[in-house]
């Protein structure tokens, strides 16, 4: 084991020397931002690796259809409203200075976005270059990985691959296939796949193999990840990018089959199929299709608000079954902007238990240096939640009648970031958020026999003290009827940046059953080319119900948030080289002990080491 351990190492000194690539920080800060999470932990793998998407092929903000707008997740319906419009009178955007001048958008709200997007043009000023735009894209991300398995020399390994063509407007295509450490490599353990045609003169698209739903608040139907709680006031009104091709490698919560939509004017329709159990089916599971769910959007847009009626049911398709519809809801949503603010609702009814569920709430600025935001909802226990994603406190917008409320402020002078030039190089000393969410479960739930509560606060500050320095704190606390009542989680950060180095130093505490700890720190080094990350920390967590959550930095395209438990330490290097400009080369090294043992444990956890390897081709 001992010379396993030294090879490690070895390996690890020798990729930061011989690889390196691009930091992570602003882009994760960027996703957290616009998808209103508070920090990196509440990710999910899904919704990185569809921002990281976007990333690798950005919006063309001046070529974009009003289709490919909202698809995209990027902008809620009142912003692609306020950018056509603004394109039609005035031209192309040429400016992040311009787009945050626009009604909706703001200097925070575009400092995210210009990652995602393009302001690339092709007409003279003062007229737009809405026409369209033929690019021929490929990108290829192929990635593999081992790691070692007890104390034994028999490794296991791990590979992954994704494709994507894209042709502008017209047509876009890919595939992903991953095979985990555990799983046997060929075929691969699961995979992924669309084509999408989209119409230039006449506005529609068809994407057929895998995709997304996302309509209204979600209450009827939103797929992929969903958050539960609401913790920052720009998660509580959700942006629906109606369908969606799904480029991710898992395919969990998506939907495989064909849909389509179409606009004429202010009205939008889309229309789905997908066979449930269809995924397995062509994997070569033997239980074949389990049912057939369909369904349709009605939506129309206007400059100041939308509206939308969605339905969906889901036909029996299995031998033993009694009723022809196993589920059957539809909803109605409504949303109105003005002058910042944002008021939202959605109305659901389950027509199988005729079951009614219904959110609503408001969202907007208070002053020059606030933004809040109201969430009320009442979930009965007997509404179908099996394809709603609205925010709730719970797993299940089900049985859960709840209220949130945040606030969020950025106040004090500009400062200039170290490091950072251009437009989004410098933010206000202070910045917060603070939020409350309780829930009533008026049924059994969670195991309990009787009607249960939840109650959750949070507080985060992150103060810039120099352009140099920032320390930011995060607590929160929560409290419920049941199981373990109290689970109070203190984190606090520091970040040092000067020139091409940065420093990351984070320590967390943690009572839930019993006390848990764990700390880090965390030295980069960062060019155009080249950039090196060495991290190492230790955690000390005796009882699962108080392990600790702690972003690992990976690959772009990555999210890697493991939950610590145990007593132990680790030292991982995550290092990448940019080839040239169609090439990306990234290497992570781990090697995780566990010297001490826990009061319940007789024996040591044998040692953990594993190495990936990832190579990005955009060309």
């Amino acid at each position: 084991m001992k010379k396993l351990t030294a090879l490690a190492v070895s390996a690890l000194m020798f990729a930061g020397i011989a690889a390196a690539g691009n930091s992570e920080d602003d882009f994760m800060s960027a996703v957290i931002r616009l998808a209103g999470y508070s920090s990196v932990e509440e990710l999910d793998e899904d919704e990185v690796e569809r921002y990281a998407a976007l990333k690798n092929s950005p919006l063309p903000l001046n070529f974009a259809s009003r289709s490919r707008l909202l698809s995209s997740g990027l902008l809620s319906v009142y912003q692609v409203a306020v950018l056509l419009d603004y394109r039609e009178l005035t031209g192309d955007i040429l400016s992040l200075e311009e787009l945050s001048a626009l009604d909706g958008f703001g200097y925070g709200f575009v400092s995210a976005l210009r990652y995602f997007i393009t302001l690339d043009s092709a007409s003279p000023p003062g007229r737009s270059s809405a026409s369209g735009q033929d690019v021929v894209r490929h990108s290829v991300t192929l990635k593999s990985g081992v790691r070692n398995v007890g104390n034994t020399l028999a490794p296991q390994g791990t590979y992954s691959m994704k494709y994507r063509l894209t042709t502008g407007e017209c047509f876009d295509a890919g595939i992903a296939l991953r095979s985990s450490y555990q799983a046997e490599h060929f075929p691969p353990e699961t995979y992924s796949f669309f084509a999408a045609c989209r119409g230039r003169r006449i506005p529609f698209s068809v994407v057929a193999g895998d995709y997304t739903l996302r309509f209204g608040q979600g209450l009827a139907l939103w797929s992929g990840f969903s958050m539960s709680g609401a913790s920052s006031p720009d998660a509580f009104s959700k942006r629906p990018y109606g369908i969606s091709p799904y480029n991710s490698y898992s395919g969990d919560g998506t939907f495989r089959g064909i849909a389509a939509d179409m606009t004429a004017g202010r009205f939008s329709f889309s229309a789905f199929v997908s066979g449930l159990g269809l995924r397995e089916l062509m994997s070569g599971e033997e239980d074949g299709l389990s049912g057939i769910l369909c369904g349709a959007n009605i939506g129309w847009y206007g400059m100041h608000g939308q509206a939308s009626v969605t339905g969906y049911a889901v036909a029996d398709t299995t031998p033993s079954a009694r009723e022809t519809f196993s589920a059957s809801v539809c909803s109605a949503d409504i949303r109105y902007s003005l002058q910042g603010l944002d008021l939202f609702s959605e109305a659901a009814f389950d027509m199988k238990t005729l079951n009614p569920a219904a959110l609503a709430g408001a969202r907007g600025n208070v002053g020059e240096n606030w933004r809040m935001a109201l969430l009320v909802r009442y979930y009965p226990a007997g509404f179908s939640p099996a394809y709603s994603g609205a925010v709730r406190s719970g797993t299940r917008c089900s049985n859960e009648h709840g209220v949130s409320l945040a606030a969020a402020h950025s106040s004090g002078k500009w400062i200039d970031i170290a490091g950072k030039t251009g437009f989004g190089s410098s933010e206000k000393r202070f910045n917060g958020n603070i939020s409350i969410d309780a829930a009533y479960s008026p049924e059994p739930k969670y195991g309990v026999d009787t009607s249960s509560f939840q109650v959750r606060l949070l507080l985060s500050e992150t103060v810039r003290i120099s352009p140099c320095f920032s320390l930011s704190f995060r607590f929160s606390e929560r409290y419920r009827s049941y199981g373990q009542p109290f689970r109070i989680d203190v984190r606090t950060d520091f970040r040092l940046n000067f020139l091409k180095w940065s420093l990351n130093v984070r320590a967390n505490l943690l009572h839930c059953e019993d006390f848990s700890s764990l700390a880090y720190a965390e030295g980069g080094y960062r060019t155009d080319v080249l950039s090196v990350w060495l991290r190492t920390g230790a955690f000390f967590v005796d009882n699962w119900d108080d392990r600790i959550y702690a972003y690992e930095r990976d690959a772009p395209g990555n999210f890697n948030s493991p939950a610590y438990y145990g007593r132990g330490y680790w030292v991982a290097l995550t290092s990448g080289w940019k080839i040239s400009r169609s090439f990306k080369l990234y290497f992570r090294g781990l090697f995780q002990d566990y010297p001490w043992l826990r009061p319940s444990e007789t024996e040591r956890k044998p040692p953990k080491i594993e190495l990936k390897l990832q190579l990005v081709m955009d060309f």
